[in-house]
């Protein structure tokens, strides 16, 4: 059986806890719901986290940090990470982005491994054609 992925982020992943459009949990309610941080931390994730920290090479930092509140809320490092992003190409700490418009900038760019395959199916469709 495959490894379950974590859900795609998005812009909205600065604001509270919800749901995609098509009825599945959002990328900040998953981690909320994986609960404290533990050697067991990513449950169902663990096999899909451990495979990619070997393809980013570097470890995934932790998915939540201290809200305002004190709170547990998804971090802009662990979406950074989880996007295939150089560490700390939004969260770097000379830009002075706050947690919520670097979730917001993450949310709306690009995963730079999607954009590559998509240019390769466009650059060469007749690689993909179906022979008659």
């Amino acid at each position: 059986m495959p490894a379950r992925t974590l859900p795609t982020p998005r812009a909205s992943d600065a604001r509270g806890p919800g749901r995609h459009g098509d009825g599945g949990a959002d990328l900040r309610t998953t981690v909320a719901g994986l609960g404290d941080l533990d050697t067991n931390r990513w449950g169902d994730y663990a096999a899909a986290v451990a495979r990619w920290e070997l393809l980013v090479g570097r470890p995934a930092p932790d998915a939540t940090q201290a809200g305002q509140h004190g709170k547990p809320v998804l971090a802009p490092p662990f979406v950074e990470w989880l996007m295939g992003l150089n560490q700390h190409w939004v969260t770097a700490p000379e830009l002075a982005l706050p947690r919520t418009g670097a979730l917001r900038v993450l949310g709306n760019g690009v995963v730079p491994q999607q954009a590559a395959a998509a240019l390769r199916l466009l650059l060469c469709p007749h690689r993909w054609q179906v022979p008659s």
